[in-house]
């Protein structure tokens, strides 16, 4: 399978957590997934190679599993321990970690994991699971839908330093093998997009492909 240039920890592996990190090993990455439970490791060993039994709550534990490569993003998914969560995150972010997405059961705990430096939190079921996975393994995507197998569509953010291009002269069917559906304008509303519009930095474009194109498209477009 092929690797991607990003790491990625999980910590808590329940239905959520055990989800989000087998959906990042099958897309490619790198993970490291942690839980204190030895029957929780057990269950995704044979889909993630790197899992552990560790205490996430315990910031030496967490330094020298991250070790000198560091973690790229992290998902604190432990859910129904807050004291875990927030020694967690405090942990991560002494550790110097940036990207930190949290799972919180309970609409309350969003402000209070804010405050603490998650970048993102989330109430989940299990089935969006497989759409935050997605979501972070691209700085450029915004929003994914599972249609059939590889293929999905996605809301991809356009970097800053992108050159703005109409989508005929991008050619992003003979380049990515992607469908342009809909084209939202910073601050404006989506639009079924034609050959001669123009895709512009800030701009969110919805596409429709297989996730390798995806991928392509995504860097092309951020970098």
């Amino acid at each position: 399978m092929k690797k991607y240039n990003k790491n990625f920890l999980v910590i808590g592996i329940g239905r959520f957590g055990s989800k989000v990190a087998v959906t990042l090993a099958d897309l490619g990455y790198d993970v490291l997934a942690i839980d204190v439970d030895e029957d929780a490791i057990q269950s995704i060993a044979r889909y993630v190679p790197n899992c552990v039994i560790a205490d996430a709550t315990k910031k030496d534990v967490l330094k020298e599993l991250i070790g000198k490569n560091g973690i790229d993003v992290a998902v604190v998914a432990i859910g129904n321990n807050l004291q875990a969560s927030i020694l967690s995150i405090v942990n991560l972010k002494n550790l110097g970690v940036e990207n930190i997405t949290v799972r919180a059961d309970e609409a309350d705990h969003k402000e209070l994991f804010e405050m603490l430096g998650a970048t993102d939190v989330i109430i989940p079921e299990e089935a969006s699971a497989v759409s935050l996975a997605n979501q972070i393994t691209s700085n450029a995507i915004v929003d994914y839908y599972n249609i059939s197998g590889e293929y999905g569509m996605y809301k991809l953010e356009i970097g800053e330093k992108f050159k703005p291009k109409s989508i005929i002269d991008l050619n992003l069917r003979q380049q990515f093998e992607i469908n342009v559906i809909g084209i939202i304008p910073q601050g404006g509303e989506i639009f079924m997009p034609k050959g001669q519009d123009i895709l512009r930095p800030g701009d969110t474009v919805v596409v429709v492909g297989a996730k390798d194109n995806i991928d392509k498209f995504a860097s092309f477009i951020f970098a």
